[in-house]
């Protein structure tokens, strides 16, 4: 089965959780957490979140064909060598997901395809 899912978010939504570990580990898995502790800028840490979270609703609506259920930590979105965001998720292993995270002044959009 194929299909897309897409999201945008305000960046401005998650500035309250830039010092609220608590709730950044409501979005972000350990893995994720590990990267974003790392990052020293306000504004990147901000895109990184917000770009998290919209990649996970994204991908939440591409797979939602499939009837699996999983939390936002359950996924992990990292980065290959060349910097591009690819996704880590033991219940959707069998699957092929494609996604793409980009960013402005003021918004995060992603978008997912499951093909």
């Amino acid at each position: 089965m194929k299909n897309i899912g897409i999201d945008i978010v305000k960046l401005e939504r998650f500035r309250d959780f830039l010092e609220n570990k608590k709730k950044c580990a409501r979005i972000l898995s350990e893995k994720e957490i590990a990267v974003f502790e790392n990052i020293s800028s306000p504004t990147r840490r901000l895109e990184y979140l917000a770009g998290r979270f919209a990649a996970k609703e994204a991908i939440i609506k591409a797979v939602s064909c499939l009837g699996i259920g999983f939390s936002y930590a359950d996924l992990s979105i990292l980065n290959d060598e060349k910097g591009a965001p690819f996704l880590e998720c033991e219940k959707l292993s069998d699957h092929d997901i494609i996604i793409s995270i980009s960013h402005t002044g003021s918004d995060a959009v992603a978008v997912a395809v499951l093909k």
